[in-house]
């Protein structure tokens, strides 16, 4: 009946509390943290591990007195008043969280553990400002250093055990511990510090217990002036080469650790005032001699470890005055052994002398030695036992089988582990044996781990040969034990080094370095060749080279190859996971736009460019002669679309007003005008392509700035204004362009075709005027249509014709791209290599291209026909004038000549994308081309202005120097040594050479304005009588006519001025 009432009160309380504790917090179950009751009134949570994003301060109850959030690596920042309401908070754990920042604590926490976080110094004097309550704070792992102030520490009066490992420490200001009067505890390993003055310690009091200072770098012991109660000090792994004899005198420690230093004396007496100590680690340093007086003093001495040592000989009663249990004196190199060297030793219950050189020892040297002490000695190298009672157990040691079994502390196993032990608690027997301990030595192709294991000797460049070794052996020069064969246990385990590597060098973690310039899939496998093109090999790998791209066949072989890449540059703690690649590199492909490619494993693109081979603009930037440039403020990029609209409209109207003014050789100033703009566009419709096309030539840098004013002379209005920088929908690729180009002129001749009819139909309705005056303006009016609508044709067919053969699936319009040996390749339009050939949307639009395939070649042809049959006739004058756009500046025998010109920009505009980009045929058709056709104007001259003449003549061979400048700039040694040609004198050249065409006609232009204003300046008189004249002259006609002639006729015109004002400005000149 009792059980059952217990029962059911159990099931009772522990209902309650799970629906007290559920209750309590709510919030945080949802979040899976969990909440215990600490008592009736306060409670602990716990928050660990469940990928916090942010501590949930709102959520925590105010009356939580232990709070643990680690292990969420996504904590990053607490509000500085998170916990500002916790009052009942006693402890608080934030282990390995990455907490930047200093926040509140409330002044009764006593216990505050943060270890492994990103707190600095600054952080950690906020959160313990006078927190005079806190007793125990553990800091380990966080960048505290390099400086420890005096005053971080100031308000903690109540410390009692302070953790600050792994603190990236350089120096402690004096007083930094002041305060802490409590303190029992210091643990300040795995740091930096080199030197501790005299002060640094001063305030610790005789309670410090405890204090930790291995792994540093400290040249000296620290003072330690007033800790007279210190029990256990820990110097090891330090640089402390001596031991003076008055630096640990009245001290009461009782473990000392020195091991892994560079001590290579100890003063007489050094340890005379440490006469409590129970263990003494001294392994691991340069220790040559001892004597009887170094360990006078140490009358409870337990434990002596010297091994691994430079001692040469053991004098008599050298240890005759301490009680050793335990004697470690294997691997030094002692020679000779005194009689007496053991002498008084009947509590030592093991000691070991083994691989040490000596090969004789003296009689009787044993006898004193008890039947329980344990001895090990290298057999082999003793050429005879020596005489004695022999009440000692000897073994030959090392050998597999040796091992010790005794009863020690935590502290004596490190210090057993430091010397080359694996030690291992023992089975625990009927009695229960605690403190227990098996140790054994490490075998063959092992060695000490120095934390109580033995590790095997890694694959490269690692044997053991011996057993109980605290390092593995080095293979010798340009040898390495395979990974099918380790761990070495020999020399003879090391073979040579692969194919590939270095031979003067040790191989160390892999099978050796690779040679320069050659690259590896395995780390300890051979060295291969590096790639003569696309790919860098330094440090055993093979990388990508800037200036090309590479894309994998999939995600998992990229990670893996990055994966090796970073462990092949780790050497020990590598992870053998990737230790090789299996699979291929994929092929390094040249980028098309130069400066575009940054290379490495990811092939990233520079700012500006993205997609595949690096090849498209990103939304900010545009492209400019095969370079993304960044995109001008929007009011920019609007202002000059409409500059270029303003421009092309002055020079119709331009046109428009020559067309009534006659020059010296009775050509109309719209022929001299056309005809200079015929020149100056074409010239920089040819250089233009001739830039874009040779995409290996390293052009001097001003021509990327310069080459934005050449679209806007060359009239491509499109490529000019950056009109996806006012817009992202504005981007143009290929097929748009080919669309707008068409639509563009068929647009642009229907309209003007519509004005024709419109006008015309404008004019047959007027009644006004005489039948034969509307038949005279309905031919002015269609001279002038068809001369706009021959002219537009003639300056856009270049543009034109490269937008149509870019999207025909020709060769060399599509490039075949093959990222990997094994996958398939695959097909990019040049023009865009976002875009592959004969995809759906290339086919719809190819297609509609191939039915315009025939106007590149057909368009010049039919103009030819039409030049030939209409260029005379009077039947059909209208036809005849406009198709003047095309031979009016040439001499009449060379009528052709136009055509012959189209056919040549149409060779260097579009059909030379024909050939392989990376081919030297372009570059040399290229020079070809524009040399014959230099030459071919020089000999015959055809034009028939000498001014323009001149011009014509000079801007081919600036187009021929041009092109002979890519041919030098496009070679090797040069293209690939610079990135860009950046010499002032060709930059100077450059500019000055390409823009002085257009130059050359702005300052004939000027000169002609200014000549015209200048008469109408000076001849204000002969002007206003040459009118009176001519209203007379216009009278005396009118007065032989009928009424009606009169009345149609009444105005004066512009042509019968101009005849009466000519003879005048004749005169004028003449005078």
């Amino acid at each position: 009946m009792n059980i059952r009432l217990i029962s059911l009160a159990t099931f009772f309380l522990t209902l309650w509390f799970t629906v007290s504790s559920e209750s309590v917090c709510p919030d945080l179950k949802k979040l899976n943290c969990t909440c215990s009751w600490f008592d009736r009134k306060r409670v602990n949570v716990k928050c660990v591990g469940i990928q916090l994003q942010q501590v949930p301060c709102s959520r925590i109850p105010h009356n939580t007195v232990y709070l643990d959030l680690s292990d969420n690596p996504s904590v990053r920042f607490i509000h500085e008043d998170c916990f500002r309401n916790l009052t009942s908070l006693l402890k608080i754990i934030l282990n390995d969280d990455n907490i930047k920042g200093g926040f509140f604590l409330p002044e009764n926490v006593t216990i505050v553990e943060m270890r492994h976080n990103k707190l600095s110094l600054d952080d950690l004097k906020v959160i313990i400002e006078r927190k005079r309550k806190l007793s125990y704070l553990d800091i380990d792992g966080n960048p505290i250093g390099p400086t420890l102030t005096a005053d971080t520490f100031a308000s903690l009066d109540s410390m009692e055990i302070l953790l600050m490992s792994s603190c990236n420490l350089k120096h402690i200001e004096d007083e930094a511990f002041k305060a802490m009067k409590n303190l029992e505890s210091l643990k300040l390993d795995n740091n930096s510090l080199s030197t501790l003055h005299p002060r640094t310690l001063y305030g610790l009091s005789d309670r410090l217990k405890n204090l930790l200072l291995d792994k540093n770098r400290l040249s000296s012991v620290p003072d330690l002036t007033g800790i007279t109660n210190i029990t256990d000090i820990n110097l090891d792994g330090n640089e402390i080469e001596e031991l003076p004899l008055e630096v640990f005198q009245n001290l009461s420690i009782l473990f000392m650790d020195l091991s892994f230093n560079k001590i290579h004396s100890i003063a007489d007496g050094a340890f005379h005032g440490c006469q409590k100590m129970l263990q003494l680690s001294l392994n691991l340093n340069q220790i040559s001699h001892i004597n009887a007086d170094t360990f006078s003093g140490l009358g409870r001495l337990a434990n002596l470890m010297i091994a691994n040592n430079n001692l040469t000989a053991i004098p008599n009663d050298t240890f005759s005055e301490t009680p050793l249990n335990l004697l470690f004196l294997h691997n030094n190199k002692i020679e000779s052994v005194e009689q007496k060297a053991f002498h008084n030793l009947s509590t030592l219950q093991s000691l070991t002398l083994f691989n040490n050189p000596f090969s004789l020892l003296p009689s009787g040297i044993f006898d004193e030695l008890t039947p329980e002490t344990k001895v090990s000695i290298t057999c082999k190298n003793l050429l005879e036992f020596p005489p004695g009672k022999y009440a000692t157990l000897i073994k030959c040691a090392p050998s597999a089988s040796f091992h010790l079994k005794i009863f020690v502390d935590s502290t004596t196993i490190r210090s057993l582990e430091s010397a080359g032990f694996s030690c291992n608690d023992c089975l625990h027997g009927a009695f229960g044996e605690t403190g227990c301990y098996n140790c054994s030595l490490c075998t063959t192709g092992h060695y000490s781990d120095r934390r109580g294991s033995c590790v095997s000797c890694p694959a490269g460049g690692f044997y053991q040969d011996e057993i109980g070794q605290i390092d593995p052996k080095l293979c010798s020069v340009g040898t390495y034990v395979p990974k099918e064969s380790y761990p070495g246990r020999k020399a003879t385990d090391c073979q040579a080094c692969p194919y590939g590597t270095l031979s003067n060098e040790t191989a160390g973690y892999r099978a050796c370095r690779c040679l320069d310039n050659f690259y590896r899939k395995d780390r300890f496998g051979p060295c291969w060749t590096c790639p003569s093109t696309g790919i860098v090999c330094k440090k055993d790998t093979a990388i990508l080279a800037p200036k090309y791209y590479w894309k994998w066949f999939n995600s998992t072989s990229e990670e893996c190859y990055r994966g090796f890449m970073e462990n092949i540059a780790t050497d020990p703690g590598y992870n053998d996971t990737y230790s090789k690649f299996r699979g291929s590199l994929p092929i390094p492909l040249k980028c098309p736009r130069l400066g575009s490619c940054k290379g490495g494993i990811d092939s990233e693109c520079h700012e500006g460019y993205r997609g595949i081979l690096c090849a498209t603009c990103t939304a900010d930037h545009y492209l400019r002669f095969n370079t993304c440039i960044k995109c001008p403020r929007i009011t920019i990029a609007v202002l000059s679309s409409a500059g270029v609209v303003i421009l092309f409209l002055a020079v119709f109207m331009m046109v428009l007003w020559g067309d009534s003014k006659l020059t010296d050789d009775n050509r109309t100033v719209a022929d001299v005008i056309m005809s200079c703009f015929k020149i100056v566009i074409g010239f920089h419709q040819v250089i233009a392509g001739i830039f874009s096309a040779l995409v290996r030539v390293r052009w001097p840098i001003t021509l990327v700035v310069m080459e934005k004013y050449l679209k806007l002379v060359e009239g491509n209005i499109l490529q000019f204004a950056p009109l996806s920088c006012i817009h992202p929908g504005f981007q143009l690729d290929p097929f748009v362009e080919f669309s707008l180009a068409i639509g563009i002129n068929i647009s642009v001749v229907f309209l003007i075709l519509l004005y024709l009819l419109l006008k015309k139909r404008y004019i047959m309705n007027r009644m006004d005027i005489l039948p034969s005056q509307k038949l005279d303006k309905i031919s002015s009016l269609k001279k002038s249509c068809y001369r706009n609508i021959f002219l537009f044709l003639l300056l856009s067919y270049p543009m034109t014709s490269k937008k149509i053969i870019h999207i025909l699936p020709i060769p060399g319009i599509c490039e075949e791209t093959c990222f990997t040996k094994d996958s398939e390749c695959i097909s990019l339009l040049k023009a865009d290599y976002s875009i592959h050939c004969l995809s759906p949307r290339h086919n719809v639009f190819w297609h509609i291209a191939a039915a315009f395939a025939l106007y590149p070649a057909a368009f010049p042809l039919l103009l030819l026909v039409l030049i030939y049959k209409y260029r005379e006739s009077q039947a059909h004058e209208e036809v005849a004038f406009g198709l003047r756009v095309f031979c009016e500046n040439y001499k009449k025998k060379y009528w052709f000549w136009e055509i012959a010109e189209m056919y040549w920009k149409l060779i260097l505009i579009s059909l030379i994308l024909l050939f392989e980009s990376e081919s030297r045929s372009r570059i040399a058709f290229s020079v070809a081309t524009a040399s014959a056709f230099g030459i071919a104007y020089t000999i015959f001259r055809p034009m028939k202005g000498r001014f323009e003449d001149r011009l014509q003549t000079y801007a081919l061979w600036v187009i021929f120097f041009d092109v002979c400048l890519g041919a030098i700039y496009s070679q090797p040694d040069v293209s690939d040594t610079k990135s860009e040609n950046d010499s002032i004198f060709i930059n100077v050249l450059f500019v000055l050479v390409n823009s002085s065409v257009l130059l050359l006609t702005l300052g004939k232009g000027i000169r002609y304005l200014k000549y015209t204003w200048k008469n109408v300046a000076t001849c204000h008189v002969r002007c206003f009588e040459a009118i009176c004249k001519g209203y007379v002259a216009l009278k005396r006609k009118a007065g032989r006519r009928s009424r009606q002639d009169l009345q149609s006729s009444s105005i004066i015109s512009a042509e019968s001025i101009e005849e009466l004002v000519q003879p005048l400005t004749e005169q004028d000149s003449r005078n």
